[in-house]
């Protein structure tokens, strides 16, 4: 089931399994397969909108819940055995007795390739895999795992159906519906390029009835069920180098045209990236001087201190865990905040969950201003902070599908207030339009554009990184006298073909 974010998927999801249970007598379980950061979301959902029993008892198995559930003696994981070290006697019971359906399960993908035997040994009413493009990679011992489980019903939770490759649409449906999409060869033989003639027509095979059959995915986006959320208004904020980012700027530039190794210039790419949104991360200098360093953080802390003065909460992204760390030494002193929330790909499940309780307990008791910084990966999924109206992303990846998910952390449903989303961009005086921000917003918008027409790769490719290589090393045409920012962006809309937009009094630009 292919979506935005926030739309739902999860309590369509429970009111089916609910269905389901009633329909079927309740004589199997319940198998729900989420990424760990999930695992709180899930609990909670059942819990608010499920009348007792709900999905039936819990059999939590993860964290200290998985060791409970390991045979007298068990050693280890069933990988390593080829035997079942979990001991679900009395499930299974329970499933003889026609009364299997008094439980569910909640797992994670790690987990469920690692018992898979002792999984593998249950009959399920339904197995659901949120986030399902974690089994976008067939060959995997993951994606084995997952199509060895036996269930009456498969289904897949998903809003990036497509990310890097066509392919990882037909590993999904493989996983839900095999054979829906052909084999894998003639998949790839008629889609593996994709164009917008042949994604149409992949979009036609699974959203759309044939003859009597239903179609095999249903799509839901916030154009045609969410109508009622409040407006999002997307905003660009560039600012010029500084003196010393812009020669470090030249320095990476310089190294990334010299004819180095792939690796080395994806290397460089990354560095390029790096330093487009601080020149010197180890600076330790004063908090004004380190900020006024960067064109991103110059901006970002302009758009936090207008965010401020209005009362209202953001949501801050970036990347660079080093980065994310100085940047709330920063915003702490700035803003005399006692204590600004973190979650990152190191921060515990229960860490993160009293993270946002405590965020979103402005809801409830509107504290004023207020922010949360996440990293992109590990916070852009499954989490809801509507007490925020606002997104900055500090730093981006060549993903607008990810950036979107980030977004959705706030414009999703429960959001009352308008929504506004942030970026802050690094404009070299001299490269202008050709500078890597303004060469990463055109590809975004590409291929933001791109997906908007018909199901297409938004993710991470080689393709993406090899063009940012090229273009970031050209020069910039010949500009006329005048602003370098304001020339940069001229020439960077009029290569995405879209007209200029009036700069706002706050130096930002809207973008679609």
């Amino acid at each position: 089931m292919p979506t935005n974010q926030g739309l739902g998927k999860t309590l369509q999801t429970l009111v089916f399994l609910r269905w389901l249970g009633e329909a079927g007598g309740g004589v199997r379980p319940v198998l729900v397969v989420a990424p760990t950061s999930l695992l709180p979301t899930w609990q909670a959902e059942v819990e608010r909108h499920l009348e007792p029993p709900g999905l039936g008892s819990l059999i939590p198995l993860y964290g200290s819940g998985l060791g409970g559930k390991k045979r007298p003696g068990a050693q280890g994981i069933d990988t390593q055995s080829g035997e079942a070290q979990l001991d679900l006697s009395r499930l299974k019971e329970a499933i003889d007795a026609g009364k299997g359906g008094r439980f569910w399960l909640l797992t994670t993908y790690t987990t469920l390739t690692s018992y898979q035997h002792s999984l593998g040994e249950i009959d399920f009413a339904a197995i659901v895999f949120d986030e399902i493009q974690a089994l976008k990679n067939p060959g995997t011992l993951r994606s084995f795992a997952a199509r060895a489980m036996k269930a009456e019903f498969r289904i897949g939770l998903t809003g990036t159906p497509i990310e890097n490759r066509s392919s990882d649409l037909w590993a999904i449906m493989d996983q839900l519906c095999p054979g829906a999409l052909d084999t894998l060869a003639a998949f790839n033989g008629r889609y593996g390029a994709p164009d917008r003639d042949n994604m149409r027509e992949l979009h036609g095979r699974l959203f759309k009835a044939a003859g009597d059959r239903p179609a095999i995915a249903l799509r839901r986006t916030k154009d045609e069920v969410a109508r009622d959320l409040p407006t999002k208004t997307r905003r660009l904020h560039p600012r010029e180098m500084p003196d010393k980012q812009a020669a470090a700027y030249d320095a990476a530039r310089l190294n990334l045209g010299a004819g180095a190794s792939k690796g080395a210039a994806l290397r460089m790419l990354h560095h390029i990236r790096t330093v487009s949104a601080h020149p010197d991360l180890s600076a330790r200098v004063q908090e004004a001087e380190f900020i006024a360093a960067s064109g991103r953080l110059d901006a970002t802390f302009a758009i936090l201190r207008r965010i401020r003065d209005a009362g209202k909460r953001a949501l801050v992204f970036i990347e660079h865990v080093r980065l994310q760390y100085r940047f709330m030494e920063l915003a702490r002193r700035e803003f005399g905040l006692t204590r600004i929330e973190l979650i990152n790909g190191g921060t515990p499940i229960a860490a993160r969950q009293k993270a946002v309780e405590n965020f979103q307990r402005h809801l409830a008791n509107d504290g004023g201003f207020d922010l949360m910084v996440l990293g992109t990966r590990a916070a852009g999924t499954g989490l809801t902070l509507t007490a925020a109206t606002h997104v900055i992303h500090v730093s981006r990846w060549w993903n607008p599908a990810v950036e979107e998910q980030c977004n959705d952390r706030i414009h999703r449903i429960g959001q009352t207030r308008p929504v506004s989303i942030h970026v802050p961009m690094a404009v070299h005086a001299k490269h202008r339009e050709q500078s890597f921000d303004c060469l990463l917003q055109s590809l975004m918008n590409r291929k933001r554009r791109l997906a908007s027409l018909a199901l297409w790769p938004v993710g991470d490719n080689a393709d993406d990184a090899n063009e940012l290589q090229r273009e970031v090393i050209k020069d910039a045409a010949e500009a006329s006298e005048g602003n370098a920012v304001e020339s940069a962006m001229r020439a960077m809309f009029a290569r995405d073909g879209k007209p200029m937009p009036d700069t706002s009094p706050d130096r930002s630009l809207v973008f679609d």
